[in-house]
């Protein structure tokens, strides 16, 4: 499975940032137990109306990392970038009406993704997660999206809960979509939150919005990747919690992950809300 790597910008004084390494850590060949090194590029790509523009293009030191941050390129909360490792010195366009196809690190013919760190930092305190974006995701252009709550919190140390949908296309298109979030039990609407492709849809959930009953995200129109994000109390010393979810084709076997997926989503995609 090879993947596309965003970066993402965000509020509440968030920096997000990208550690990509040349070494693949996940995956061996056979007869050997060290990791193997590869020589490549990252380029750094930002949606614009003419297309993709590559802003940046580095290239990786042996056995080594790089970090991009969102701060280095100013990302107002919502902005998106995307890094794509490419073959070392391979041509690209200045600006490409598509994401080139990211290079693979796999070694083997194991199914794991290939990683790749999304870590955030806010007041001193950094988490992360494993931030890769599918390939096969991004190629479709159309989609539908449905979540679940289970990793927002509430309780007295929590100030904030921030949902953020990444939505990523290979085409450089600008669609509008909407996000609504709202109680399952009662179909309370509780936002409903306009975003384009190739954005990162935020929206700030209050510990008493969660305390309210479980919560369900939805998009008719739209794929994505929803992270969760916990912050402590402003008066408390800082705290965060960095989670995402699967969807739901994750619950089945690759024969039946589309049917399946299909049955736990149509109740929920058809239902009206209040």
């Amino acid at each position: 499975m090879t993947c596309y790597f965003p970066i993402i910008g965000l509020p509440r004084g968030i920096v997000s940032h990208l550690s990509y390494s040349t070494l693949t850590h996940n995956q061996r060949t056979s007869g050997s137990l060290r990791p193997r090194d590869h020589s490549l590029d990252l380029a750094i790509y930002a949606p614009r109306r003419e297309g993709w523009q590559c802003l940046d293009r580095f290239a990786l030191p042996p056995a080594g990392d790089l970090r991009i941050r969102s701060s280095d390129y100013q990302l107002g909360p919502g902005e998106l970038l995307v890094a794509v490792p490419l073959r070392r010195g391979a041509a690209t366009d200045p600006a490409d009406p598509r994401l080139p196809l990211p290079c693979s690190k796999k070694v083997d013919r194991s199914p794991v993704a290939e990683r790749c760190s999304l870590a955030f930092t806010w007041r001193g305190v950094t988490s992360s997660y494993q931030g890769e974006y599918p390939v096969r995701m991004a190629q479709l252009e159309r989609g539908t999206l449905l979540s679940f709550d289970a990793l927002l919190q509430t309780g007295a140390n929590v100030g904030l809960n921030l949902l953020c949908l990444v939505n990523l296309g290979r085409g450089c298109r600008s669609d509008e979509h909407n996000l609504e979030v709202f109680v399952a039990r009662s179909r309370r609407r509780l936002h409903s939150i306009p975003y384009r492709s190739n954005s990162c849809c935020v929206v700030e959930i209050s510990p008493d919005e969660v305390a309210g009953g479980e919560i369900f995200m939805r998009s008719t129109t739209s794929l994505g990747i929803p992270i969760f994000i916990t912050l402590s109390r402003e008066d408390l010393p800082a705290s965060m919690s960095v989670e995402h979810t699967h969807p739901p084709t994750e619950f089945f076997s690759e024969r039946d992950r589309m049917r399946g997926s299909r049955m736990i989503k149509s109740p929920w995609l058809g239902m009206p809300l209040q």
